[in-house]
Parts: C-alpha cells; sequence; structure tokens
C-alpha cells in the first residue's frame, strides 16, 4: 500500500520520490552557504547539522499534516467499501514516509563522511530510534486522522501549528543559540524537539542525551496507550464519520 502511494504520487516522473531527496540538498545547500557565514561557521559543519535536523522534520511534518486527511480522503474509499483495521492504514501511511526518508540516506552519509562524523555508535542509536519512531508514528497518526475526521477544522488547524513549530524548534538554529530560560519554556517542552535531536545526535556526535532519551520513549508508550484507548472507543463509528 505505501508503495502504491508512492507510485501514484509521482507517476509519470523519471526520478520519482528522488525530486524530493533532490530539492531537500539543493535548497539546503543554497540555506548553508548563506547561513554559515551569518554565523560564523564552516559551511561542511552548518550543512551536517542543518541537514541532519531538517531531514527528519521534514518526515515528522509529512506523517502529522498528511495524517489529518489520511481516513477522510487518502484511506476514505477503502473505509467505505472494505472491511480494515484502521491501523493498516496507519502503517501504510508511516512506511511510505520513511521509505521517502531512507532515499536521504546515500547523501546523508555522503555528507557525514565529509564532516568526519561517522560513528559505529550511531547504527546502534538509529536502530533503537527508528523502532520508537515507528511505534510513535502509528500510534499519533491514528489519533490525529481519528480527531481529524470527526472535526475536519483541525486539519487546518494542525497544519497551521506545524509551520508555526519549525521556527520554536532547534532544526535551522542551535539550542545554545538561547537562553536557558528560553530552553526550558521553548524547547524542552517540545516533543518534536526531542525527536529531531535524538536523530542528529545519534548521526553527528554517535550519542544521545539521557533527557532526549527520556522523553522519546515516554512520548512513544504514551502515544501508544492513547491510541489504544481512542481505538476501543471509535473503532466502531469511523465509518459514519467519513461522509
Amino acid at each position: 500500500m505505501a508503495i502504491t502511494k508512492i507510485r501514484v504520487r509521482f507517476i509519470r516522473t523519471a526520478l520519482g520520490p528522488i525530486w524530493e531527496v533532490l530539492g531537500t540538498f539543493i535548497f539546503l545547500i543554497f540555506i548553508s552557504l548563506i547561513w554559515s557565514r551569518l554565523w560564523n561557521e564552516t559551511f561542511v559543519e552548518f550543512f551536517c547539522y542543518l541537514y541532519t535536523g531538517f531531514i527528519i522534520w521534514k518526515a515528522i511534518s509529512a506523517i502529522i499534516s498528511d495524517g489529518t486527511y489520511l481516513f477522510s480522503d487518502t484511506y476514505g474509499n477503502c473505509f467505505e467499501n472494505v472491511k480494515m483495521n484502521p491501523f493498516v492504514f496507519c502503517l501504510s501511511h508511516t512506511t511510505k514516509n520513511l521509505i521517502v526518508l531512507f532515499l536521504s540516506f546515500p547523501i546523508l552519509f555522503i555528507v557525514l563522511y565529509l564532516g568526519n562524523k561517522l560513528y559505529f555508535a550511531s547504527i546502534l542509536w538509529l536502530s533503537l530510534y527508528f523502532i520508537l519512531f515507528f511505534i510513535t508514528a502509528v500510534s499519533i497518526s491514528f489519533i490525529i486522522a481519528t480527531i481529524c475526521l470527526k472535526y475536519r477544522d483541525l486539519q487546518y488547524s494542525i497544519i497551521v501549528m506545524l509551520q508555526l513549530f519549525f521556527f520554536i524548534t532547534p532544526v535551522i538554529w542551535k539550542i545554545d543559540q538561547v537562553s536557558e530560560k528560553s530552553q526550558r519554556f521553548i524547547t524542552d517542552p517540545n516533543i518534536i524537539y526531542h525527536y529531531v535531536e535524538f536523530f542528529r545526535s545519534s548521526l553527528l556526535y554517535g550519542k544521545v542525551e539521557m533527557f532526549n532519551l527520556i522523553i522519546v520513549i515516554s512520548s512513544t508508550f504514551v502515544s501508544v496507550i492513547a491510541s489504544m484507548i481512542l481505538y476501543k472507543i471509535v473503532k466502531n463509528k469511523l465509518v459514519f464519520w467519513i461522509s
């Protein structure tokens, strides 16, 4: 199902999803050329930081934003005609976005090699990360898709909030550029930041801060419990909310 959705999206294109990888790569090169000078950093150093943070942010953003109409539009016809557990659609949705993310890895490894940031420990941390990330993404996709199916106005509200979160999440800026007080009120409560930082720290430093690890594990556990509770409540109602 995930591969089919990718094929439909990039139908009649020669490169398919590779276009997203190339587009992101070129976009971040131009940003790095300018911003690395503004912040007095080397281009390679800043590009490594920016690229690792941006590609995981893009995956998170796609999972959340596309999840807002997952049940209402993307798989609405399936709901009405086929009896299938809604988590299957969430699995497909998450897998699709992870496939696109993994297409960025060849460029990612080249970038890390140029920046001398290849660590064996990164493989271990990333393995743990993607297990937690996949479970969280499936659970959050179900929660968001269900709520937005019932309350359609939230589709647009969530997308607007995501745009705001991009600027308060250290993706294109570094956390040490703000005061400790700002970190406590802006970044520490920001769950997305911890998922971004876990991924980026694993690649750039071969280690993960304990605080980020605890938040990611806790968020995964809470999201799973919340999705299970919500499923029990709405499993027989979802099909009636589609039309």
